[in-house]
């Protein structure tokens, strides 16, 4: 018999009951009858167990659990075995997602069922500054530089879709790291995993106090374990006396510091301006400037309509090898 549930929205929330009323209310307003809604809360004391049972006890969500667990991943994992659906789409409890590109994701894999992981282009807007908000434009010339050489890269893990059963050869996601999505993409593209992408923007990252990197106050620790994932997954590192220079000893960026302001001038004055990693647009005034949770959600909201509207959705992707 055929799956009838296509896609499983999977949330993980703890303590952020504020950011999870905006991302639950906008999923509720977009979802299908072939979609599944599952909540995994890790124990919140925060009101969040109960006004998630109330959804749930009204049919609003269709799968919920709410106990301690061992962060993000270890939540996200849960929800994944839960899934009764096709497809899996991470959803987390404190950013923006975009479901009419979310729903053209879902239409091109279940057209193509060679595909095992989709990703898109993702944003980033600081809760405390709503005057501008910036593209990840970095992952997506990870992707091209993937699908060009086989390059292991990163990708930021708001706008996952994960087709289930390929879940035996992508693996979950892993629970001792800390930077969980950027462990996943660089073990999906360092072996015979298929990609597609979507140049439709399907999440914005809001930026904020409760962010999870934040409170896990790892930023210092973020490059070292970043490197640490870099020499597992990329295996042509290990040939390479630059990479190891590069990555082990920081060597090659003391050089290069000094000298970079020179090297953009000098692009710049020629036309051949290196593109930045992230592109920043002015973001159009809600009706209240003012930051809030509120006008975060309804900023980026704007801006989804935009982009999207402006730009043409394309999908890009390559046979397994």
């Amino acid at each position: 018999m055929e799956n009838s549930i296509k896609i499983s929205y999977i949330l993980t929330t703890f303590n952020k009951l504020p950011y999870l009323k905006e991302v639950v209310s906008r999923l509720l307003s977009n979802i299908r009858d072939d979609e599944e809604f599952i909540v995994v809360d890790g124990g919140s004391k925060d009101g969040t167990r109960e006004y998630l049972q109330d959804l749930y006890q009204q049919g609003l969500i269709h799968q919920f659990v709410s106990e301690p667990d061992k962060g993000e991943a270890h939540g996200f994992n849960k929800g994944m075995l839960m899934a009764r659906g096709e497809l899996v789409k991470v959803i987390t409890d404190d950013d923006a997602f975009y479901y009419p590109v979310i729903r053209a994701c879902k239409e091109y894999m279940l057209a193509h069922p060679e595909v095992d992981v989709m990703s898109a282009q993702t944003g980033l807007v600081n809760l405390e500054d709503l005057s501008s908000i910036s593209l990840y434009d970095d992952c997506y010339a990870n992707f091209m530089r993937w699908m060009e050489t086989g390059q292991p890269g990163w990708f930021i893990g708001l706008p996952l879709l994960i087709r289930k059963k390929s879940l035996a050869l992508t693996g979950l996601f892993h629970t001792g790291v800390v930077q969980v999505d950027t462990d996943f993409s660089l073990r999906i593209t360092s072996f015979k995993v298929n990609i597609a992408w979507c140049t439709g923007l399907s999440a914005i990252r809001i930026e904020n106090p409760q962010s999870n990197f934040r409170n896990l106050k790892q930023q210092n620790a973020s490059q070292s374990e970043y490197i640490r994932m870099l020499f597992f997954y990329d295996k042509n590192i290990y040939g390479s006396l630059r990479k190891n220079l590069k990555y082990q000893t920081n060597l090659e960026e003391y050089i290069k510091k000094p000298l970079r302001p020179l090297k953009n001038l000098i692009l710049k004055l020629t036309g051949h301006a290196t593109p930045p990693e992230k592109r920043t647009f002015a973001l159009n005034q809600v009706s209240d400037p003012k930051p809030s949770i509120e006008n975060a959600f309804l900023a980026s909201d704007r801006f989804f309509n935009e982009f999207n509207g402006s730009n043409e959705l394309k999908f890009l992707t390559r046979n397994k090898a």
